[in-house]
C-alpha cells in the first residue's frame, strides 16, 4: 500500500537526519518526496539542533570519523568519512552542514568540501603552497532550500591568505605583511584574524571579500577597551551569536603560578570588549596551556577539549538574565577510548546537519 506523500513527510520530519538521507535511495517515490521543495523547507524549519563535531583520524588504519555531540540531549553520534578519498585527512573548517577537509597527495595540497550526512563531496582546485597547519575559516549561505548552498573558504599560508568561493572557484592568494593567527573567521563577508605581533596593542586584521582584487586589502582595527586583549597569551578567535569570542591565557610561566584560561566577548555592534569568565584554578590543571587544546563555541557555550587526556569541558556563559557562567564536564566521549594512534585535530566545529549539496 502506498503511503500518501503528506503522511510520509510527517513521518520523516520526526526521524534523524541520517535516516532521511539513507531513505532517499529506497524508491523513486520516496526520493521525490524527500527531495521536494516543500519537504526541504519544512526540514530546514524543524532542524534546529546543533552538534559539536570532533574529527578523528587513525593513520595506521586510514580511518576517519566525525564524532558528534549534542549538549541538549547529551548524546553522541559517530559518522564514518570513508566515502572521501584517502588523502583527505585534515579538517580545516566547517559551517552549516558542510565541512572543508584537506590533505596532500604526491606533494600537492588538495581541499574538498563535503557533507557527512549525504556522503557527497566536491574537490576544489589544489593550493600551490602547503600551510603550516590545517586551519582556516568557512562560511556557508544557509538561506537556500533547494539542497544547493554556496560557500566561502579562507586558508592561512605563511605570509598570505588563500581564498576561494563557490562563485569564484579559483584560489586567490592575498599576500600580507601581518603575522596573523591561524584561526580566522568570516563574518558578513569580512575575513577577521588576530594580529599575532600584539605589542603594544592587540589588533584585528580584516578584509572584505569585495577587496580581493584591490591593491591594498588588509586593514587594522583596534576595538574599544582593548587592555584585556593585550594580556592574553595565544588568543584564539571564535565567532558566536552576535559577538566574537576570544579565548586565551592570563598569567606567568613561574613555578608557583599558572596560566588561567580567560574568555572575552567582543560585541559586534558596539565593538566593546568585556570579560566573560575565567576558568577556575582546579579546572585549569586539566588543560595545561602548553598542551594541545581544542576550543570551540556554540550557542553561548565554549568547549575545551584536551587532545592528550580527552578531558572535555563546556563553559555555559552568563545569559544576561541573572544566570552566571557555569562549568560542566562532558562524559563518555567516544574518542576517549580510541587508540593512541588516533589524532583529534586542532579545533572542534559546530555543525547543523542537513542535506545540502556543494554548488
Amino acid at each position: 500500500m502506498d503511503i500518501p506523500g503528506d503522511i510520509l513527510e510527517a513521518i520523516f520530519l520526526h526521524l534523524p537526519i541520517f535516516d532521511i538521507a539513507r531513505s532517499r535511495a529506497v524508491c523513486r517515490f520516496w526520493t521525490a518526496v524527500l527531495r521536494s521543495r516543500l519537504f526541504l523547507l519544512k526540514l530546514a524549519e524543524s532542524n534546529t539542533k546543533d552538534w559539536l563535531a570532533l574529527f578523528s583520524y587513525t593513520p595506521a588504519q586510514e580511518k576517519r570519523e566525525l564524532v558528534l555531540y549534542n549538549d541538549v540531549s547529551c548524546s553522541w553520534h559517530t559518522v564514518s568519512l570513508d566515502f572521501l578519498p584517502t588523502e583527505f585527512t585534515d579538517l580545516i573548517a566547517a559551517d552549516g552542514g558542510l565541512m572543508c577537509i584537506a590533505g596532500q597527495s604526491h606533494g600537492i595540497y588538495k581541499v574538498c568540501v563535503c557533507n557527512p550526512v549525504s556522503r557527497t563531496y566536491k574537490i576544489l582546485p589544489s593550493i600551490d603552497e602547503v600551510p603550516h597547519s590545517p586551519a582556516g575559516a568557512m562560511t556557508v549561505n544557509k538561506h537556500k532550500i533547494d539542497e544547493v548552498c554556496s560557500y566561502e573558504i579562507a586558508v592561512p599560508l605563511v605570509d598570505a591568505i588563500a581564498f576561494i568561493s563557490s562563485s569564484h572557484p579559483t584560489w586567490v592568494r592575498l599576500s600580507t605583511q601581518f603575522s596573523m593567527s591561524r584561526n580566522p573567521v568570516i563574518y558578513n563577508g569580512v575575513l577577521y584574524a588576530l594580529e599575532k605581533r600584539r605589542s603594544p596593542y592587540c589588533c584585528f586584521v580584516y578584509t572584505g571579500r569585495y577587496d580581493l582584487f584591490a591593491g591594498e586589502v588588509w586593514r587594522l582595527f583596534r576595538p574599544y577597551r582593548v587592555a584585556m586583549l593585550n594580556v592574553l597569551r595565544q588568543p584564539c578567535l571564535l565567532q558566536s551569536d552576535g559577538c566574537f569570542i576570544v579565548v586565551g591565557g592570563v598569567g606567568l610561566y613561574l613555578p608557583d603560578s599558572y596560566i588561567a584560561w580567560t574568555i572575552l566577548k567582543l560585541d559586534l555592534t558596539t565593538w566593546e570588549c568585556s570579560k566573560a569568565v575565567t576558568m577556575p584554578r582546579e579546572i585549569c590543571k586539566h588543560f595545561d596551556f602548553k598542551e594541545d587544546i581544542s576550543i570551540s563555541t556554540q550557542n553561548g557555550r565554549v568547549y575545551f577539549f584536551n587532545k592528550a587526556t580527552s578531558a572535555f569541558l563546556v563553559c555555559k556563559l552568563a545569559d544576561g538574565r541573572g544566570r552566571g557562567a557555569s562549568w560542566q564536564w562532558v562524559e563518555d566521549c567516544p574518542s576517549s577510548s580510541s587508540s593512541s594512534n588516533t589524532t583529534l585535530l586542532s579545533k572542534g566545529f559546530v555543525l547543523k546537519l542537513g542535506l545540502d549539496r556543494c554548488s
